[in-house]
């Protein structure tokens, strides 16, 4: 059914190639070869095409936005119906070294149940120095109450419990 074929002889190309002028290198070996032609005489006998660079640079291009559309898909499915979260202080209570002890109530408004990210603000503004906790996860359209310690600032004043802001998501 099959029959064995005799490959040619690798042939010498019929006219050499001037390197002085622009010209294209073998992939394999690098020899010199014509402008767009990826591999020489003797690697390709049976002068097989190539993809040229506009394909394969397009195909990369694709590829990108695939995946680009594929990760905005993934996080759109997988952040459907969490949040959004609505807090408030509670209570505060200054520590002796600066501190403040905070309770922060945090209602989930989504139909998920999810955690929540939370900062707290000690000028009102968010700020590198602000303290973030991850809430336990809460029930959909419920909510709940955590009590955390704000360390004081590193060699700064103490803590002012009346400027405090929180903000979840």
């Amino acid at each position: 059914m099959f029959r064995r074929s005799n490959p040619a002889p690798a042939t010498v190309p019929s006219a050499p190639i001037d390197i002085s002028q622009p010209h294209d290198t073998c992939f394999k070996c690098g020899r010199p070869t014509p402008l767009g032609v990826s591999l020489c005489e003797a690697d390709n006998p049976g002068h097989i095409k190539s993809p040229s660079s506009t394909q394969v640079h397009g195909t990369i291009v694709i590829g990108v936005l695939a995946g680009f559309v594929l990760l905005a898909l993934l996080l759109h499915f997988g952040s459907a119906g969490i949040g959004p979260f609505n807090s408030s202080l509670v209570g505060v209570a200054t520590r002796a070294d600066g501190g403040l002890d905070v309770v922060v109530r945090v209602a989930n408004d989504g139909t998920r149940a999810s955690g929540a990210s939370c900062r707290i603000s000690a000028g009102g503004a968010p700020d590198f120095r602000d303290f973030v906790f991850f809430s336990d996860p809460i029930p959909a359209g419920s909510s709940r109450e955590f009590a955390q310690t704000v360390p004081p600032v590193p060699g700064g004043a103490a803590l002012q419990p009346n400027n405090l802001v929180v903000r979840c998501t």
